[in-house]
Parts: structure tokens; sequence; C-alpha cells
């Protein structure tokens, strides 16, 4: 694999789902919990459970979005498992 091809993009969740403000804001409070409590969370669908635990370099992107009268907000979490770009100097 040349360094310009991709790996194959893999989906494990995709839900939407329409939800009341307080329920979306219990599901943020509780998924923030978790990384401060324990460092990961799960996310369980059907039969499937992902636990996503961030490490190494963890990016957040946040975006706010109108076209017309629709809104959009997004989180994403990135991070690549054992990139670690922090350093120290002593």
């Amino acid at each position: 694999m040349s360094k310009h091809d991709k790996p194959e993009k893999q989906i494990h969740v995709d839900l939407e789902q329409a939800l009341s403000k307080e329920e979306i804001g219990r599901y943020l409070v509780d998924i923030g919990q978790k990384l401060i409590d324990e460092g990961s969370f799960t996310i369980k669908q059907g039969q499937d459970s992902y636990e996503i635990n961030p490490s190494g370099h963890i990016e957040l992107e946040l975006q706010y979005k109108t076209r017309g009268e629709k809104n959009t907000f997004e989180i994403e979490i990135q991070w690549k498992p054992g990139v670690d770009h922090s350093f120290e100097i002593s």
C-alpha cells in the first residue's frame, strides 16, 4: 500500500434518532463523565458493542453550520492509538 492509499472506511455504528434536548444532554454528560472517570465509554447497538477508548494524540473538532433553516452542530473526536505528541523538558 502506498502512502496515498487509504484504508477502507469501516462504519461500526451509524445512528440518527430524534431526541429531546434533555435526552441529548444526558448522553453527552454520560459520555463526558465516563471519559473523565474511566478514560473510555461503550456504545451498544443491537448485538454489537464497541468500546471507545481515545488514546495517544486526541483531537476535538466542533462545527456549527447552517443551511437555510437547518442548523447542524457536530462534535468529532479523532485519535490514532499509539501516537503521542506530548513532550517533556527537564
